[in-house]
């Protein structure tokens, strides 16, 4: 079964309609497409840490890092103020779960800001978690021409990422102490090859898997190689032929591994640190396993709500005593939020996963192969950065949890496909009765 499906009719007449206005919701995404393609392209990491990106030591990052919200925040209010109306789009399960998740954690943090005195508060993590929830404001789907667009972007976003990648590792671009291409950021890599592999374009797959063994070649990342088997995961379970069995079963089979991961830690540690003899890297599994037993630690002490996120969002690593992230966002959900807060955060994974898997199948049985399409690659690059953030601090980091919100924002915004759709594209399926 070839995870590359073939190039879609639909791309093609899409591109031979007649010019319209653009969707509110395409508009929306442009500005996340901008967002992610600044992110890409910042070598210095400054929309994601700020200006501890040139001051190592700094405590804060400082306010700049958020500016790059103000883009698709923007949008949304110029639309409503040119057409000004109180409708909005009903909420899907996810969209009421992660509304619930910003409201406590953005709460708690500006409590902590304010009356704890609280210096590294989580808002990294939940003001760019707002962006999510723009999708609510528009209520006019993308055209296919325009999902024809999005999905191109996306694509060329992912294929910047992996050229640049390459260039800062083989030291054509001198910015590799600024780390931007390093880690967790290469989940747009599987952005870009989720992108083409969804739209047909073997061509470039084959380039961008070239590309991506270079990049492996001169900086063996461990993260890298979980992203590469996520993003074959995910595009083996949305291909043609895959059923709701398949999900189900596969599913299972993830969650089952990860209960024996977590169940034989020493084992995983083991294995982790023969990988880093094995290419020769620098073993981080000691500074990793002290910021989480930091972690562990602080939800032991309150196991139920942590401090509904009004404490720090740093760990202190015992070798130097630097305040420095978790490092896994799950135990700082874990720390900060108790069972409440990695509850949330896991259902609203579940329900993120479940929503889009089950709207690909069904786009694609109505004959809808742009928008499966769309949400394929959208799946692969948010499969990526989730798979990421266990073993990075991936939300703690502006620029990258507003990418993960923003590519959630842009599914989101694609719509659903009615039930009379899907029916009238099963019947059109069917042979003629004699």
């Amino acid at each position: 079964m070839s995870l590359v499906r073939s190039a879609p009719r639909e791309a093609t007449r899409a591109s031979q309609l007649p010019l319209e206005p653009p969707t509110d919701s395409y508009r929306l995404a442009r500005a996340f497409l901008v967002l992610l393609s600044v992110s890409v392209v910042d070598v210095f990491n400054v929309l994601d840490r700020g200006m501890a990106a040139f001051r190592p030591n700094a405590e804060s990052g400082g306010p700049i890092r958020y500016v790059v919200l103000l883009v698709p925040i923007s949008v949304v209010v110029l639309i409503r103020l040119q057409s000004p109306s109180f409708l909005m789009r009903r909420p899907s399960v996810s969209e009421l779960v992660l509304a619930l998740m910003f409201v406590l954690g953005l709460g708690g943090a500006l409590v902590g800001l304010t009356m704890l005195g609280t210096e590294e508060t989580a808002r990294p993590v939940f003001l760019p978690m707002s962006l999510g929830l723009l999708a609510l404001f528009v209520v006019r789907e993308p055209t296919a021409r325009e999902v024809s667009r999005i999905h191109r972007w996306l694509s060329n976003v992912g294929l910047v990422y992996i050229v640049m990648n390459v260039l800062v590792n083989i030291n054509v671009l001198p910015f590799s102490e600024y780390q931007q291409y390093r880690n967790a950021s290469v989940a747009f890599l599987a952005l870009g090859l989720g992108a083409a592999a969804a739209a047909g374009q073997r061509r470039r797959v084959v380039f961008e898997l070239f590309l991506s063994a270079v990049v492996f070649v001169t900086y063996p990342s461990a993260t890298m190689v979980v992203v590469l088997l996520i993003t074959a995961f995910t595009l083996y379970l949305t291909t043609d032929r895959a059923t709701p069995l398949r999900s189900v079963v596969i599913g299972g089979v993830a969650v089952t591994f990860a209960v024996f991961a977590l169940a034989n830690l020493q084992a995983g540690v083991e294995v982790s640190n023969g990988y880093f003899d094995l290419v020769n890297k620098a073993n981080a599994n000691a500074s990793r396993l002290d910021l989480w037993s930091a972690g562990i630690d602080r939800f032991e002490e309150s196991p139920l709500v942590g401090s509904v996120f009004s404490g720090d969002a740093v760990a202190e690593r015992s070798r130097d005593g630097k305040a420095l992230p978790y490092h896994n966002d799950f135990v700082l959900f874990l720390a900060l939020g108790g069972l409440l807060g990695i509850g949330l955060l896991l259902w609203w994974i579940g329900v993120t996963e479940a929503t889009l898997i089950q709207r690909i199948h069904r786009f694609r049985r109505s004959g809808d192969e742009g928008r499966a399409d769309l949400l394929r690659a959208i799946l692969v690059g948010l499969n990526a950065f989730l798979v990421a953030m266990a073993f990075n601090p991936v939300l703690s980091g502006a620029s990258r949890s507003a990418v993960v919100f923003g590519l959630y924002a842009i599914a989101m915004s694609v719509g659903a496909p009615t039930a009379r759709s899907v029916t009238a594209g099963a019947d059109e399926d069917e042979e003629p009765s004699a």
